[in-house]
């Protein structure tokens, strides 16, 4: 007898799938992408900076002052295979980049949206700011304080009733406005939403996927740039050791500064970059989450949003 799928094993099978696949682009773009990035310039700033360090220590324990160091490129030339061969060189690159990526991956988002959610604010014209998703509920002329900025946010409703999107704000059960209705504002709000969404309609979540994998995606290189800045600026204190000493001369370790501050100032605009726009994705995300919610209800399937919505 043939084997046949019927129609209840097809939909599991086309769910695990998609659950696998959602785990890992997820997981790729949060974790192993921001990971490499960090691990790979990391390395490029600390080695060098490492090795004119024990140059210039060595020189010290000799009591001499020390020739200028081998050129950067014959130092990195030593380094390159570190015993465990070219395959094992690079899984050691992948494992250490994964295990970094993961740590970046479970930052909290909160902090770059809020530094982002305020930049937003400063830059739109004061007579548009009462149409934004994140306000200042006591003072609309204020800047907004980070508490006040939380996902979701407190103005959600107001920011889609400013843009025509009626049968969206219907859905948000808080009002940025009324004060009474604040309890109700919990990232549960969306959790619940999308486990409903993924449960009833999975092949209408990959937009949402997608974009959350963008969100942490961003998330995490924020922090590896905070990360990276930080090794940068570690390597311009180690190289400037021994000149201060006297121990080296500027010249000589010139290319391994050069290195660092380039590095510095990459990781500080990628850094100031991913502020620009995080807040706009985090937005989009929601708005992607409500318009699938409603359209899946308006077919026929019930999220019950009698739920949370009041």
């Amino acid at each position: 007898m043939p084997f046949s799928v019927t129609g209840d094993d097809a939909e599991e099978t086309f769910r695990r799938s998609s659950s696998f696949l959602t785990d890992f682009y997820i997981d790729f773009l949060g974790s192993l992408v921001p990971g490499l990035f960090a691990v790979v310039l990391a390395t490029a700033v600390l080695l060098p900076s490492m090795l004119v360090l024990c140059h210039g220590v060595g020189t010290i324990c000799a009591n001499g002052v020390a020739a200028s160091p081998p050129p950067l490129s014959t130092r990195l030339a030593e380094w390159r295979d570190i015993g465990f061969g070219p395959y094992g060189n690079i899984g050691l690159l992948l494992v250490a980049a994964y295990i970094l990526g993961s740590i970046f991956y479970r930052q909290d988002p909160k902090k770059p949206d809020v530094k982002s959610a305020i930049d937003v604010w400063q830059r739109t014209p004061e007579e548009r700011r009462e149409e934004l998703a994140v306000q200042n509920p006591r003072d609309k002329k204020a800047k907004p304080l980070p508490k006040d900025v939380q996902f979701p946010y407190l103005f959600l409703r107001e920011y889609l009733e400013a843009r025509g999107l009626m049968h969206l704000a219907k859905w948000v059960p808080w009002r940025g406005a009324d004060p009474e209705t604040w309890g109700r504002r919990t990232k549960m709000f969306m959790n619940i939403l999308k486990i409903r969404l993924q449960f009833l309609v999975p092949e209408r979540c990959k937009e949402i996927i997608r974009n959350e994998a963008h969100v942490r995606m961003a998330s995490s290189v924020w922090y590896a740039a905070g990360f990276l800045r930080f090794c940068a600026s570690a390597g311009l204190v180690v190289v400037l050791f021994p000149v201060a000493l006297k121990r080296l001369q500027f010249a000589s370790v010139l290319e391994v500064l050069c290195v660092d501050v380039v590095v510095l100032l990459f990781a500080w605009f990628i850094k100031r970059k991913i502020q620009e726009f995080i807040h706009y994705q985090r937005v989009r995300e929601t708005v992607y989450v409500l318009e699938i919610a409603h359209f899946a209800q308006e077919s026929g399937f019930d999220l019950r949003p009698e739920d949370f919505v009041k």
